[in-house]
């Protein structure tokens, strides 16, 4: 790189220490690779809280409400006769305590895991959503009611010869909920389609519940159908801290003139406590 010094200075602007920075001895060049990665970071986080509500620039508070998610709270160590120790943060973290990027790496690899298998599941048995234009956590059960209730009235034989006048005001309160889903109207055609995506839906209701803490709305990704850039994004984020840590360990005493700090996540991911220029 031709000038790491100039470029840093645009970079770090006010919090720039030329001084400091040439004393550490480190590599200037791989400092601004990776300042430029954390700017990258920031972009993808930015774009996670503005599209589905998930913010990865977590607080303690909501960092400490997953640990109940086993694969956030335990690690594993290996000691060198093999033997696996697991270890639980619940037992050595305070709930105020910061968040680490480990921490933060263990999150995004959880909720990539699980968004990356529901998107699978959808491209797999459920390649056309029905309902998705208005569907909200609300509408799940208004809607399994309404197939339910009709079903009840699907006579045998019959069919709805004679219960027709209640079979239609349950489509009419099917339709007000659902008023874009035209292809499902009227309800006592559609009640097997219905009922099948319905499924889907439990199974967004469940890990919607599961990550309540960090902001997620994953049934608004699935009304924008988002969720392929939202799994894309939470790889790219989880793969471009994954980088920033291991260049950062060529590099400890640079970062930390320049306010980075792994053992707090938020000077990675905060614009106002680490202020970086994309220069």
């Amino acid at each position: 790189m031709a000038d790491p010094q100039r470029i840093l200075k645009k970079i770090l602007a006010d919090g720039y220490d030329a001084t400091a920075l040439a004393d550490t001895g480190e590599s200037l060049d791989l400092l601004v690779d990776t300042l430029r990665d954390i700017i990258r970071c920031r972009r993808q986080a930015q774009w996670l809280a503005e599209h589905c509500g998930f913010d990865p620039l977590l607080t303690p508070a909501r960092f400490h409400s997953l640990l109940d998610i086993d694969a956030i709270n335990y690690s594993e160590e290996v000691d060198r006769n093999l033997d696996v120790t697991r270890h639980s943060l619940k037992d050595t973290r305070q709930a105020n305590d910061p968040v680490t990027v480990a921490n933060l790496n263990a999150v995004l690899r959880e909720m990539f895991r699980e968004l990356s298998s529901l998107f699978q599941l959808r491209e797999k048995e459920y390649p056309r959503l029905l309902l998705r234009e208005n569907i909200s956590g609300d509408l799940v059960e208004r809607a399994e009611s309404s197939v339910h209730r009709l079903r009840g009235l699907d006579l045998k034989g019959v069919g709805f010869l004679f219960t027709g006048f209640w079979a239609r005001g349950i489509e009419k309160e099917f339709e007000r909920g659902f008023p874009k889903a035209t292809r499902v109207h009227p309800l006592r055609k559609s009640m097997d389609a219905v009922q099948a995506e319905l499924g889907f839906y439990h199974r967004c209701l469940e890990v919607n519940i599961r990550w309540a803490a960090t902001g997620l709305d994953l049934f608004r990704v699935i009304r924008e159908d988002t969720l392929a850039q939202v799994v894309e994004n939470l790889s790219t984020l989880g793969n471009g801290l994954w980088n920033v840590v291991y260049n950062g360990m060529q590099m400890r005493e640079a970062l930390a003139v320049a306010g980075i700090d792994f053992a707090r996540a938020e000077t990675l991911l905060s614009e106002e406590i680490v202020p970086l220029h994309n220069r």
